[in-house]
């Protein structure tokens, strides 16, 4: 058992998630058998952990519920805070990212109790994370921050890759283009070294994201082309469809520099493809973006009614999740204070 847990570790260490998720099910399997609570436990949080990763959010939250059952019968309060942190990223995933943050104050207030400061740490990246989700920049950079100081101090370089992308992501909707930039080729230079594919292919779309806001059209999609080959090698829908989604942003930049109509259908495929996805993981802040690109092209289009209607559908989701800085956008183009197309950080 330990060789086979130790493949599925591995498995999950150099990104090929759904054969980790295998493994994990076998050992699953097995520890139900022998009635091996600790085992059962384990299992839980690993497949559930993968499903997350995966997009596969109902089942994943479904699974840490049963985790924290399964932790508060053994006893194991920090187990239960894991499986606490793993349910809240996974209400992040679908969009309540307000729930999710309740609920990472709450864990904290426990690790702290234990003093338990790597799980301290993963509250404030969790916590980064689900500000950046809900568009507030300063917030998010504000959690990040905490977790590095943390994870610096335990050596630990996964997790200061993953916290570097996090503080790419919010330096670049806070319009920090160059320090966006900074982190997330830090943070590729870790997963390049550590073997991380799926933290190799996020930093490379954030790279990409930063050289796309910084007019290096070039070099974003060379960026994003790396990211989507290797999310395609590891089988991800998740992160791979924002990347989609930065493709598509980036045909209809490309659009309005040369009036190819060429450009609207890659954007239109790239966009449907995404959204494919994003309906498959229930990712209601992806539905919007793929509505606000939608609507940029019937604008471009001169089709202004369908665009209005695309923009407000968008505005609605935002209005609903509160999605700060999708919100902004979505306000901006119906009351025309943006110019379209607007290349979205």
């Amino acid at each position: 058992m330990k060789a086979l847990i130790t493949k599925a570790e591995k498995f999950r260490e150099v990104g090929d998630f759904k054969e980790s998720a295998k493994l994990w099910q076998k050992i699953y399997k097995a520890s139900l058998k022998k009635m091996d609570a600790p085992l059962i436990l384990d299992s839980l949080m690993a497949i559930a952990d993968l499903k997350r990763i995966l997009g596969q959010f109902r089942k994943a939250e479904s699974l840490y519920l049963e985790a924290s059952e399964m932790a508060m019968a053994l006893n194991s309060e920090l187990d239960y805070c894991d499986a606490l942190i793993g349910l809240a990223l996974t209400k992040k995933g679908v969009g309540k990212w307000k729930e999710a943050l309740e609920i990472i104050k709450k864990v904290r207030k426990i690790y702290e109790k234990n003093k338990d400061k790597k799980g301290i740490a993963f509250t404030y990246w969790a916590e980064g994370a689900a500000w950046r989700f809900g568009g507030r920049g300063k917030k998010s950079i504000e959690a990040f921050s905490k977790a590095l100081s943390y994870f610096r101090k335990f050596k630990d370089k996964k997790a200061v890759g993953y916290t570097y992308c996090g503080l790419g992501g919010s330096n670049r909707i806070y319009g920090n283009y160059d320090q966006s930039m900074d982190f997330y080729k830090k943070a590729n230079e870790i997963f390049r070294e550590i073997g991380d594919k799926f933290g190799e292919a996020y930093s490379f779309c954030g790279i990409g994201n930063a050289y796309r806001m910084k007019g290096d059209f070039i070099s974003a999609e060379q960026n994003f082309k790396r990211a989507l080959e290797i999310y395609g090698d590891i089988g991800d829908i998740v992160s791979s469809s924002y990347t989609l989604w930065s493709m598509a942003m980036l045909e209809i930049i490309k659009n309005k520099e040369n009036d190819s109509m060429v450009s609207f259908r890659n954007a239109e495929r790239y966009i449907k493809k995404a959204e494919n996805n994003f309906k498959k993981c229930e990712d209601i802040r992806g539905k919007a973006y793929c509505r606000l690109l939608k609507g940029m092209i019937m604008y471009m289009k001169k089709r202004k009614a369908l665009a209005k209607f695309h923009f407000k559908e968008a505005l609605n989701i935002c209005e609903t999740f509160d999605f700060a800085a999708e919100k902004k956008y979505a306000r901006g183009f119906i009351n025309g204070n943006l110019p379209i197309p607007y290349n979205i950080p």
